[in-house]
């Protein structure tokens, strides 16, 4: 995951959003006030999702043996 300034992340949107939907790749925008953000595609959050989902409903169905 690359680290990216946050101005550096606004001056360059476009290739940062289409790096992260075409080749799937992740970024963190770190902010000076330390309030950082992760950019990530729909696809792979989507997919983050519905592995939690998964992994919770076997969970339940673990517990309730």
């Amino acid at each position: 995951m690359e680290v990216v300034p946050s101005g550096n992340f606004l001056e360059e949107f476009t290739l940062f959003a289409d790096r992260a939907s075409k080749e799937k790749e992740r970024f963190i925008i770190q902010r000076r006030n330390g309030r950082n953000l992760v950019l990530l595609s729909m696809d792979d959050f989507n997919d983050m999702q519905r592995r939690l989902y998964e992994a919770q409903k076997k969970e339940e169905n673990t517990s309730e043996r």
